[in-house]
């Protein structure tokens, strides 16, 4: 208890090694790299939107998981302030039992006041503490929620991308739809729905490094979760691809095997 009220009061816990953090820049320059590999490999396609997107939120988190986690220096001041008058209360009542000469009716009637006053100014102070963390969790939750809904516009996107229109076209000899993909464009398609959602994982996680609320920390791990699942879909459809070209391939010497990027 009095550790975690020093690190409130400082401004948090000391910073984690260096070697051992996401550095935001990084993710950034990555969501912008695949984004212009996805703008220059599809550019007909809504998901170079998507990841623009993407690079966009990516930046806002650096400034966003800086400001939740910098000290509130009101609500620090605050609470110093509360600390010292509860200090002084204590010390005053403490010299009027000492040195006062009433009767015991007064002291009865100062040990109620003082008591008193000392409760309503620690849970002024509790009040004031717990406030800052509520503002922080509410940013950090809302600035998740984002990421989790972006996660599923990415997916989908895929959702509609069956490779299994493949084996049906490479059978009847038929395209499907003019905007059809063609097998490498798909792969690299669905290749890329994947490392979208790897990067929403890493920006999510932006916001609980040096973070010791269990309910955003919980939330994080959600998206997450969520990320981890749908790339594993996602990679089901790639293995089902690559074995639907294996087949046309060895059925057809001069198909081109699928491009990688």
């Amino acid at each position: 208890m009095l550790e975690s009220l020093f690190q409130h009061l400082v401004g948090g816990s000391a910073s984690a090694d260096p070697r051992l953090r996401l550095q935001a820049d990084r993710i950034v320059m990555t969501a912008e790299l695949l984004a212009q590999r996805i703008e220059y490999r599809l550019p007909k396609r809504n998901l170079s939107k998507v990841a623009w997107s993407l690079r966009a939120v990516a930046a806002k988190a650096v400034s966003n998981a800086s400001e939740i986690r910098r000290a509130n220096p009101w609500l620090r001041t605050i609470s110093i302030l509360l600390i010292i008058a509860m200090a002084a209360v204590v010390v005053k009542f403490t010299g009027y039992l000492h040195f006062t000469q009433a009767t015991g009716w007064d002291i009865l009637e100062g040990i109620e006041a003082g008591i008193s006053t000392v409760i309503y100014l620690g849970l002024a102070m509790i009040f004031v503490m717990t406030l800052e963390s509520r503002l922080r969790r509410r940013k950090a939750l809302a600035a998740v929620q984002e990421l989790r809904a972006l996660a599923h516009v990415i997916d989908m996107h895929q959702l509609s991308k069956d490779p299994e229109r493949l084996a049906h076209r490479y059978g009847a000899g038929k395209e499907y739809g003019a905007d059809a993909l063609d097998p490498n464009d798909l792969g690299r398609y669905l290749d890329y729905c994947s490392d979208l959602l790897a990067l929403i994982g890493k920006v999510a996680v932006l916001y609980s490094e040096n973070v010791q609320d269990a309910v955003v920390l919980s939330a994080v791990d959600e998206v997450e979760r969520l990320t981890a699942g749908l790339s594993g879909k996602i990679w089901q459809k790639i293995m089902i691809l690559d074995q639907i070209i294996s087949d046309s391939q060895s059925q057809s010497p001069d198909a081109k095997p699928r491009s990688s990027d």
